[in-house]
């Protein structure tokens, strides 16, 4: 039986409903102060209200955004 948990799911590239956004993949801010920043999601850190992301801005800082403040990075 695999009792693997929804984190550990989404890293290895699992679909998981709701979840917009892969590990590692680029995105950008559009919301908040670092809206127009650009970073890559690093982890899946929580499904509810809606997914939220830690994300690695480009000077390595990391920052906790909810999916609705991302967008794809082109």
């Amino acid at each position: 039986m695999n009792l693997r948990g929804v984190g550990d799911r989404w890293l290895a590239d699992e679909l998981v409903a709701g979840v917009t956004f892969a590990h590692h993949q680029p995105v950008l801010i559009a919301d908040g102060i670092h809206r127009g920043q650009r970073g890559i999601i690093v982890l899946l850190v929580a499904l509810t209200p809606e997914p939220r992301y830690l994300v690695r801005l480009a000077d390595a800082r990391e920052i906790q955004l909810g999916q609705s403040a991302l967008h794809p990075a082109a």
